[in-house]
C-alpha cells in the first residue's frame, strides 16, 4: 500500500478511540448497577489497574512487531499455530458479538429522536448502518479515518459544553453522591463491569491494521497514549455532572445525557447528544470493523479460515469479501438484547488479551535486543509486574463469571462452546492444509 493511502497519527488516533470509546455513552446503565459512587470509582481506577498496563503491553508489541494482522501474528510468532489461530478465533468471536451491540446503541438513540418510530423501522435502519459502514470500509482505512475524524471532534466539543453548562447547575455538594448506599446483587454487580470494561477495551484493536498506518512502529504507541487521558477525562466528568443533577440513580439508562440536557433546560444540547450518540455508534462500528476483517483476512491467508475471506479488493486494497461476510453476520446478531451479548463480548476479549501478555513475556525474552521506539521499563522485572496486574484483573473478571453463573446451564454451556469451538475448526483446517 501506497503512503498516499495510509492513516496518519490523527486518523490514527480517532481509529483507536473508536476502538475503545467513542465517548461516555454506554457508562450509563453502570450507574443503575453498581450505584453512582461505585461507578464513579470504577471510571478511576480501571484506566489505573487495567488501561496502563494493557496498552503498555500492546504498545510494545505494535512499536516491536509492526506487523499486518498484529495480535494475531505477535501470538502466533511467539506461541505457534495453535495458540495463534485461537487468538485470532477469540478475537473474531468478540468482535462478531461487540460489533453486534453497536446497532443496538444505534436503535438506542434513534428512538430518542424519532420516539414514534417502531421496531421493524428501526431494524430496517440499523441493516442501512451496516452496509453503509461496509462500503465506507471497503473504500479503505483513509476514508474511515477522515470519517472517524469529524465524529471525534463533534462527540468531544458536544460533551465539554455539557460539562461546562452542567457546571452552572451544580452546588458543588457531593455529598449525595459520596453518601449514597447501593449494593448490588451478584447479576448487577457483573453488568455493571462488563459494562465498566467494555468502556476500557480494545486498546489493541487497532494493530491488526499496521500495514495500513504510516510509521507504526512510531505512531502506534503515540495515539494509544494521546487517547488514554482524552478518554478518561471525557468519561469521568460528563458522569460526575450527570451524576448530581439526575439523582434518580437506579433509573439510569443508555440515553441519559440527553435527557439530563433536556432537564436542565437545554433541549438543543439533548439533541445534539442524541445524535452524537448516533454518530458514536457509526464511529464504533466502522472502527472494529476495520480491525476485525483484518483478523478475518489473515486467517484465511494462514489457511485457517476459507480462502475467499482472503480476497482483497482490486482498486481499494481492501478486504472485501470479509467486510461483506461480516456484514452478514451482523445484520443477524443485532436481533438479540444487548445484556445478552455483552458479558460474552467482554469474557472473550479478556482471555484473548491474556494471550498478548504472555506473547510479550515470550518475545521479550526471546528477543531482548529488539528496536523498539516503546519498551514497558526495568527490564524483566517491569514486564512481569505489567503481565502480572493484567493476569490478576482477567482472572477476577473470570472469577465473578463463573461464580455468577455457575448454577445456570445454558450460560455455562455458551460460555464453554465459544472457548473451545475453535479447537475442531483449528485441527480440520490442518488436515486439509497438510493434504
Amino acid at each position: 500500500m501506497t503512503n498516499n493511502k495510509k492513516a496518519k497519527l490523527l486518523a490514527l488516533v480517532s481509529i483507536v478511540f473508536f476502538s475503545v470509546s467513542g465517548g461516555p455513552y454506554g457508562l450509563e446503565e453502570i450507574i443503575s448497577s453498581v450505584g453512582p459512587l461505585n461507578s464513579l470509582l470504577l471510571i478511576v481506577l480501571l484506566p489505573i489497574i487495567w488501561t496502563i498496563p494493557e496498552t503498555m503491553i500492546v504498545a510494545e508489541l505494535a512499536s516491536s512487531y509492526p506487523i499486518q494482522g498484529g495480535y494475531y501474528r505477535w501470538v502466533q510468532i511467539s506461541m505457534g499455530r495453535f495458540w495463534g489461530f485461537m487468538e485470532g478465533w477469540w478475537s473474531t468471536l468478540y468482535t462478531l458479538i461487540d460489533l453486534s451491540l453497536y446497532p443496538i446503541l444505534f436503535g438506542t438513540y434513534l428512538k430518542i429522536l424519532f420516539p414514534s418510530i417502531d421496531s421493524h423501522s428501526i431494524y430496517f435502519i440499523q441493516l442501512i448502518m451496516i452496509w453503509s459502514c461496509a462500503i465506507i470500509n471497503i473504500l479503505g482505512i483513509r476514508a474511515v479515518g477522515s470519517i472517524l475524524t469529524s465524529f471525534q471532534i463533534f462527540i468531544l466539543l458536544s460533551f465539554a459544553i455539557f460539562i461546562i453548562l452542567g457546571m452552572n447547575h451544580l452546588s458543588f455538594d457531593f455529598s449525595s453522591v459520596l453518601n449514597s448506599h447501593h449494593t448490588p446483587t451478584c447479576k448487577e454487580m457483573l453488568l455493571g463491569l462488563s459494562i465498566a470494561f467494555w468502556n476500557f477495551i480494545g486498546w489493541d484493536n487497532g494493530s491488526t491494521v499496521l500495514h495500513e498506518v504510516d510509521n507504526p512502529r512510531m505512531n502506534y504507541h503515540k495515539a494509544l497514549f494521546i487517547c488514554i487521558p482524552i478518554i478518561a477525562f471525557f468519561y469521568f466528568f460528563p458522569t460526575l455532572v450527570g451524576v448530581c443533577i439526575h439523582t434518580d440513580w437506579q433509573s439510569w439508562k443508555f440515553g441519559e445525557f440527553t435527557f439530563i440536557a433536556n432537564s436542565m433546560g437545554y433541549p438543543i444540547l439533548g439533541t445534539v447528544l442524541a445524535v452524537g450518540g448516533l454518530l458514536t455508534s457509526l464511529g464504533l462500528f466502522n472502527s472494529m470493523l476495520l480491525s476485525s476483517t483484518r483478523i478475518i483476512m489473515t486467517l484465511a491467508e494462514d489457511k485457517l479460515l476459507p480462502s475467499v475471506l482472503s480476497l482483497v479488493h482490486s482498486k481499494y486494497q481492501t478486504p472485501h469479501i470479509a467486510i461483506i461476510f461480516a456484514a452478514l453476520a451482523y445484520s443477524v446478531l443485532i436481533l438479540y438484547g444487548f445484556e445478552t451479548l455483552i458479558g460474552y463480548d467482554v469474557f472473550l476479549y479478556l482471555i484473548a488479551i491474556l494471550l498478548e501478555a504472555i506473547a510479550l513475556v515470550i518475545l521479550r525474552k526471546r528477543n531482548p535486543d529488539i528496536h523498539s521506539y516503546f519498551k514497558i521499563p526495568f527490564g524483566l522485572f517491569g514486564v512481569y509486574f505489567v503481565v502480572g496486574v493484567v493476569s490478576l484483573v482477567v482472572l477476577f473478571m473470570v472469577v465473578i463469571n463463573f461464580s455468577t453463573f455457575h448454577g445456570d446451564l445454558r450460560t455455562s454451556f455458551l460460555t464453554a462452546f465459544l472457548m473451545f469451538s475453535g479447537v475442531p475448526i483449528y485441527f480440520w483446517y490442518e488436515k486439509l492444509r497438510e493434504r
